[in-house]
């Protein structure tokens, strides 16, 4: 994780960075894509959640909105009454029904832990990835079909059903899927590849830059932490 001044804190209720929808950033148009993030989270149990039948989870990153999902992070609170209690998950979706498939990881966290969290899809799988190590992978091929939305991709929330409550800084979205040696890389040394790098928002400044490319981001309600 590269050492900076200041990070950016999610108040759990509104703080989010939203960047515009672009087709680099959809695995409809781009085939594959690998997304990377460290999230350090305040609380294992979160307050403005969304989920039915017991479930309580935030979507924290995400490209999506009701009749156009594509693609979200999502964390389980730790009082979750299905004993999904914070599993951390990357979905694709349906764009109408909402039906998702995706991948998961589910340990005993520690609230204020740094994690490094990949999501990754090809044309047919799924995968997640926690501090270099790939945990899972599904298949979604048959079942999911992948479309592209006009929604914006959103860091702290998905479409404000939930928000993360926490610090996330360095997220990165390649329009591949990044090798397994690749992203164990990634998470050792702090830096990847940039073949595919398609944006890179480090969150170390009081604005949301993309120093990959042109997609830059705008943060709402931020408190920034030295």
């Amino acid at each position: 994780m590269t050492n900076g001044n200041s990070y950016l804190s999610f108040d759990g209720t509104q703080t989010y960075i939203e960047i515009p929808t672009h087709p680099d950033f959809s695995v409809a148009t781009t085939g594959e894509l690998t997304v990377s993030a460290w999230i350090r989270p305040e609380t294992l149990t979160f307050d403005k959640t969304e989920g039915l039948h017991g479930s309580r989870y935030i979507h924290w990153l995400g490209k999506g909105e009701r009749g156009q999902l594509e693609w979200t992070f999502r964390m389980y609170s730790q009082d979750t009454g299905d004993g999904r209690g914070n599993r951390i998950s990357f979905y694709v979706f349906n764009p109408e029904g909402g039906e998702g498939i995706g991948s998961y990881f589910q340990d005993e966290l520690q609230a204020g832990q740094w994690m490094h969290i990949v999501g990754a899809a090809d044309s047919q799988w799924t995968y997640i990835y926690r501090d270099g190590v790939r945990r899972d992978s599904d298949v979604y091929a048959g079942k999911i079909i992948p479309t592209a939305g006009n929604a914006p991709l959103r860091i702290g929330t998905r479409d404000f059903h939930s928000f993360f409550q926490g610090e996330i800084r360095e997220v990165r979205i390649w329009n591949r899927r990044l090798s397994d040696a690749e992203i164990a890389e990634l998470y050792n040394a702090g830096s990847g590849s940039t073949d595919g790098l398609m944006a890179e928002y480090l969150l170390t400044q009081d604005i949301a830059p993309d120093s990959a490319g042109s997609h830059n981001g705008f943060i709402y309600a931020p408190t920034w932490i030295s």
